[in-house]
């Protein structure tokens, strides 16, 4: 990367694994930090000492998201990388029980705000960055990292649409990293940790887990960083790190490969993931 100034633009930026890779990438001390949240991040982000803009977005709605993402390419003419992390974890889904009902009324109409956050917000992030990362200086490092979840490779029964939203994200990355690099040279990778002591549950909710259950939130952003920086030892020297769905559990990084294929003709459906040099 170049000593010019480099642009990161953070989803679900103002608290959590958001906020936490913000203070990272400003300690290193050659970015700029777009905190894209719905609710403002702590005050001293905003001050004249740090590199750092908050823009108020609704991931969930795309014209509020287009209009950042216009906004900070109108300033800086590029960007660099964008963190796809904005998600939600306890939300009411009305997905009673049938013991719970009548044949006499329907079920109540299920809740998806949490597919809405954790996936719809990931795609159209996903859609806006590949669209001005292309409009930015051609040879430039591009990076998109998407926020999963460890209940994106494991069945969740307490959570299931948290756990369907997760799925889905992984396969999302998974998907689209071939395309995406192939076409305009942005490496796509996916962060999946385990139970993380964030905003995204109530802090009484942490305390009624075993102790050493909780991943460290330091580990969170180092996963992110050794994805942004492109150097994994897990991946092999010397080889391009994208697509790549990385498990944080602890203190330790997992690595988690597609399942294989049943046979070569479902391989011949589907088609390779590989994401080639």
């Amino acid at each position: 990367m170049s000593n010019k100034t480099l642009i990161a633009v953070i989803t679900g930026a103002s608290s959590g694994i958001g906020l936490a890779t913000a203070t990272a990438l400003l300690a290193r001390g050659k970015w700029h930090v777009y905190l894209l949240d719905r609710n403002p991040p702590p005050a001293h982000f905003l001050s004249s000492t740090y590199e750092a803009t908050y823009i108020e977005t609704d991931v969930t709605e795309f014209v509020s998201l287009a209009s950042a993402f216009r906004k900070i390419f109108d300033t800086h003419s590029h960007l660099d990388f964008v963190f796809a992390n904005a998600g939600i974890a306890l939300h009411p889904d009305n997905l009673t029980s049938a013991a719970e009902t009548t044949k006499d009324e329907h079920p109540a109409t299920p809740d998806l705000t949490l597919l809405d956050v954790n996936l719809k917000g990931v795609i159209y992030t996903s859609h806006l960055a590949r669209h001005y990362f292309h409009l930015s200086t051609a040879g430039k490092e591009r990076n998109l990292i998407i926020t999963a979840s460890m209940a994106g490779f494991y069945a969740s029964p307490s959570v299931p649409v948290y756990a369907a939203s997760k799925h889905a994200a992984v396969g999302w990355t998974r998907s689209i990293a071939p395309s995406y690099w192939k076409e305009d040279r942005i490496r796509v990778n996916a962060i999946c940790p385990s139970l993380v002591a964030t905003g995204i549950m109530p802090k009484a909710m942490y305390a009624t887990f075993p102790e050493g259950i909780l991943t460290p939130i330091a580990s969170v952003v180092e996963a992110v960083l050794l994805l942004l920086d492109g150097k994994a030892a897990q991946v092999g020297e010397g080889k391009l790190v994208a697509g790549q769905t990385v498990e944080v559990n602890g203190s330790e990084l997992y690595f988690r490969k597609q399942i294989d294929f049943c046979n070569p003709l479902a391989a011949a459906v589907m088609g390779s993931a590989d994401v080639g040099p």
